[in-house]
């Protein structure tokens, strides 16, 4: 069951270094997320180009270009400076490169230290979960949350009213990642269903395709909605085999973000 408290309701939060890594769209929206909410919050980006910019303009040239970012983010190019000492690691790079890349970094992220991933899908070349790909790659526990839900970029950074939901094993966890993170605008929601969010979140991408060809071929909508009704229902039922809840593919993380 996903739960939600109100940001008026929690205690005073305190301000936190939070780290973002990517600096594409989703990343730099994550960055003012935490930013509005009074976090000092790092970005990494590869190209050293893009993090002056970042720096000297509060802009970001390939990402969200009209959106002038707030003066607490800041960026580099080095990942350990980029971790050191944040709160929760925000991952938004490509789901693929995800667990490779983390491998590569692990003796620079603290086991301990919350890693929230952004990137919806499955692991190809492993065919897994890519919580289970991290875990794999990386040689430990780690502790992963995941956040999903309907949220495009350009929205959030619109302000416009989003809600998402993330998900960890650890309830706790996922109540500090809504804590750090919730607003007005960003309502986030909790729930342990890790399997659940990661395959609503991965899954849905396909049957949006198909929701696609039905609008491409000018169908109406009762076609719509009984695709929509009945792709949700298998995906319930996939979701139960795999260990998940079907009332986690019911919500923002399934249904809402179809």
């Amino acid at each position: 069951m996903t739960s939600f408290v109100a940001r008026s309701q929690l205690p005073e939060v305190q301000s936190r270094k939070m780290c973002v890594l990517g600096a594409g769209s989703f990343g730099t929206a994550m960055a003012a997320i935490c930013a509005r909410n009074g976090h000092d919050t790092v970005i990494y980006a590869r190209d050293p180009a893009q993090v002056e910019a970042i720096n000297s303009t509060h802009f970001n040239p390939k990402a969200l270009t009209d959106f002038e970012l707030p003066e607490n983010i800041t960026a580099t190019t080095d990942v350990a400076t980029a971790v050191a000492n944040a709160a929760v690691i925000i991952h938004a790079l490509p789901a693929q490169k995800t667990p490779q890349f983390l491998k590569a970094h692990k003796d620079i992220i603290p086991a301990d230290t919350p890693v929230c991933i952004t990137s919806k899908g499955l692991y190809l070349p492993t065919k897994q979960l890519l919580g289970d790909a991290i875990i794999e790659e990386m040689g430990r526990q780690q502790c992963l949350a995941y956040l999903s839900g309907p949220s495009f970029a350009k929205e959030i950074m619109q302000n416009q009213p989003t809600a998402v939901v993330v998900a960890c094993e650890d309830i706790n966890i996922a109540g500090d990642v809504q804590r750090l993170m919730s607003s007005l605008f960003f309502r986030v929601y909790t729930t342990d269903d890790v399997v659940g969010v990661q395959l609503g979140g991965a899954l849905k991408n396909p049957l949006a395709i198909g929701a696609g060809m039905i609008e491409g071929r000018s169908m109406g909508i009762n076609t719509m909605a009984a695709y929509v009704t009945k792709a949700q229902l298998e995906l319930q039922l996939l979701c139960q085999k795999m260990g998940g809840r079907a009332d986690t593919i019911s919500g923002l993380a399934g249904v809402g973000d179809l």
